[in-house]
This record gives C-alpha cells, sequence and structure tokens, in this order.
C-alpha cells in the first residue's frame, strides 16, 4: 500500500482511509493525555469516527457549518443517508475536512454522495485538495456513486474557487435550487451590539409589528416537553398545505428535538395567545452560529390580527445572542438571485431581510461524475421527477 496519504489499515476499514477516533484538543489527537500526532508525520486522510473528536476538529478550522457537523449527519442518517467524515491532517494540522452523506438510490444498485456545505479546506491547498479527492473516489467506488455534490459556503463570484472546482473536473449546475439540497440564496445576519442595537436594525414594519404583538398579549415560550412536537409539527403540516409544501414527516422532527434540543444545542420557541398556538420556530446552534431551522408563522384570523410573526423570530435572536452566537443564518431567502418581487417567496425574503438579514449567494452546486451515462438519467429526474413528487408530498401532507 505505496500511498503517502494512507496510514496503516485496520481489517474492515475503508480502502485506502484509516478510521481514527481518539479525542483532541485545538484539532490534535490525544494520546495518553498529550496532544500528538495522528499516525506517522505526513499528509495523510482519516476517516472520524467519534462524535466529540471530529466536531472539535471542524470548531478549530473557523469555517465550519452545522451541516458539515457530526450530528446532522445523524439527522440525515435518519432520513436514509449515510454519513462518512474525512479529515486530511498535514502532521497533526487538519488542513480539510469533508462530512459526505451517501443515499442509496430506490430499487436501483447506484448511490449518491453530498458535501452540504463543503468540502471545508484552504481551496488552493493542493495537498488538501489531493486528501479529499481520495478519499471521496474511493468512497465512489465503493457505493458505486454516480456523482459527488458540494454545496460550500463560499461566495457566489469567488473566482479562484470556481477555477479550482473546474479544474478537478466538477461541473456546475445551473439550478438555482434543488429539492434535497441546501439553499443557495441565504440571509444572515450579524448579532453584533447589544439588544437595543439589534433592534435598530429592523425594518421600521418589524418594529412596529413587535411592539403590537406585545401589546395585544402575545406571549413566547420555550417548549421544555416533547409533547409540544406534535403541536407544532400539526401547525406545520396545515400550514404546508395550505402555501402548497411538503413538511418532513414528525419522527424528522423528533430526531431534531433528539440530537440539538434536548442537549441544549438547539430550541423550539412557541407563540400563544389565550392557550391557542399560533406559530412556533426551531432553531439550531453549532459553534458561535444560529441557524433557523423551521419556522411556523399562522397569518390567517388572529394571528394576522396580533402580528406575531416578528415576536417569535424576536426571541429567537434573543436565545441565540444568549448562546453565545455571533451570526445566525436564515436560511433560504425563498428567491431566485438577485431577488425578484415575481419570485414565489418574495414575501418569504422580505421578511427575513427586515430583521437586518443580508442576502448571500453561495457559488453553483458543483458535480463530481463517476458515471457519465447514469448521469445524464440522474439529472433528469432530479429536474423532472422530484419536483414533481415534491408538490405530490405537499398535497398529502400529515
Amino acid at each position: 500500500m505505496n500511498d503517502p496519504l494512507v496510514s496503516a489499515l485496520r481489517p474492515l476499514d475503508v480502502p485506502l482511509v484509516h478510521s481514527i477516533g481518539h479525542p483532541v484538543q485545538n484539532g490534535h489527537a490525544i494520546r495518553n493525555g498529550h496532544a500528538g500526532v495522528a499516525g506517522t508525520r505526513g499528509t495523510r486522510v482519516v476517516e472520524v469516527v467519534e462524535a466529540d473528536h471530529w466536531n472539535e476538529l471542524l470548531l478549530g478550522r473557523g469555517d465550519y457549518e452545522l451541516a458539515q457537523g457530526w450530528e446532522w449527519g445523524e439527522v440525515q442518517r435518519e432520513a436514509g443517508f449515510t454519513p462518512h467524515r474525512y479529515a486530511v491532517l498535514d502532521g497533526s494540522a487538519c488542513i480539510a475536512a469533508v462530512s459526505v452523506t451517501c443515499r442509496r438510490l430506490p430499487g436501483l444498485p447506484y448511490s449518491v454522495l453530498y458535501a452540504s456545505r463543503g468540502p471545508l479546506l484552504d481551496w488552493k491547498d493542493t495537498h488538501a485538495w489531493h486528501g479529499v479527492l481520495h478519499a471521496i473516489r474511493r468512497l465512489a467506488e465503493r457505493h458505486r456513486a454516480i456523482f459527488f455534490r458540494v454545496s460550500p459556503a463560499v461566495a457566489h463570484d469567488d473566482a479562484d474557487v470556481l477555477s479550482v472546482l473546474a479544474r478537478h473536473r466538477f461541473r456546475p449546475i445551473t439550478d438555482d435550487w434543488t429539492t434535497w439540497n441546501a439553499a443557495r440564496v441565504v440571509l444572515v445576519s450579524s448579532l453584533d451590539g447589544d439588544e437595543a442595537a439589534l433592534v435598530g436594525r429592523f425594518r421600521k414594519g418589524i418594529r412596529r409589528d413587535l411592539a403590537a404583538a406585545q401589546r395585544r398579549g402575545a406571549r413566547v415560550r420555550v417548549a421544555d416537553d416533547p409533547a409540544d412536537l406534535l403541536a407544532f409539527h400539526r401547525l406545520s403540516v396545515a400550514a404546508g398545505r395550505e402555501k402548497g409544501y411538503p413538511v418532513r414527516p414528525l419522527a424528522r422532527l423528533e430526531a431534531l428535538w433528539n440530537t440539538y434540543v434536548a442537549r441544549g444545542h438547539g430550541v423550539l420557541l412557541l407563540t400563544e395567545h389565550e392557550g391557542a398556538l399560533l406559530g412556533g420556530v426551531l432553531g439550531l446552534r453549532f459553534g458561535r452560529r444560529a441557524y433557523l431551522h423551521r419556522a411556523t408563522i399562522l397569518r390567517a384570523g388572529e394571528g394576522q390580527r396580533l402580528h406575531q410573526g416578528p415576536l417569535v423570530y424576536w426571541e429567537f435572536i434573543r436565545w441565540a445572542k444568549a448562546a453565545g452566537c455571533d451570526v445566525i443564518d436564515w436560511g433560504g431567502s425563498g428567491t431566485r438571485f438577485p431577488p425578484s418581487e415575481r419570485d414565489d417567496g418574495h414575501g418569504v425574503y422580505q421578511f427575513k431581510s427586515g430583521f437586518g438579514a443580508e442576502l448571500q449567494c453561495w457559488v453553483p452546486y458543483h458535480d463530481l461524475v463517476f458515471r457519465p451515462r447514469l448521469y445524464g438519467l440522474a439529472r433528469a429526474a432530479e429536474r423532472w421527477v422530484l419536483p414533481q413528487a415534491w408538490r405530490l408530498r405537499a398535497r398529502i401532507n400529515h
């Protein structure tokens, strides 16, 4: 096994990739209580198999993302994806990391690979790229992958990144969004300053509705009982049917609760008025970044009169600030880039941007293709079949 990127193998390890699971300190492997080198010196690829080890490697980098964290991979496992986490080490330093989910296509002996918000690396570092692609190609061979997709949180006009992806034979995808990948066009808020400064960045209409909801008796509470999940899910399903978007099953919500909320890395906020549930927000945290994962705001009838949407969003901002977060990722804008009033989700964009959030557009999705003939069929299914299935799910939400 004469590959300079590979440590010694154990039986049943991924071919040419060594699995490790030692705790770390500041990104360094710890042996007998001391930080040291995980194996011989030099650049090599390792598969990380312990949660704390993986998260410490990521959080030590600074460019971490929730979708690359250990917990997110486990939530995806509940949905039928198998996560694999690889790090490229140069000595004891982590120069690249990527969490890849593998999904077997129903009824077929093939799969697709996806790194949501990844990989994490210095895009100009050839050693880092060599290590990442080394692991991915082996994984693709093992699982008969048709393609490997990346969707990093890198600015859409970063010419260096686009050039690197092209050089490594990744194909750009023209789609602004897909039914199964992380959003490209998102809104992000800085949490710098005190509460007065944060509110001061809100649009005037948001501040007015926030004050009105408080004055009219709407209240937000932190859900501390899993039984609240069912009520929130039912409200989400009702909203999905009304607005025509699918809602994931209750099991997904339960997985998020158990993985994040129950462990202090998330919050479910519920808005009520005189005992009636009017909406809620599920927020997650990874490191010093908070993420709006799901929001359901009842706008008809009582909810419209109370203008309670800004209230629950404001309480989420306060929770994120208290948890030590510097940034909130509000998720997809619901629009193309740049936004247009003709976009179906323009109202979502207007509402989220009202909290002082800035629009970010990440680089296009890129695919590394392993099976060209099957890739054409897969892309056709993605463009035509999956959107139809998405609309069908919206009609049968339960």
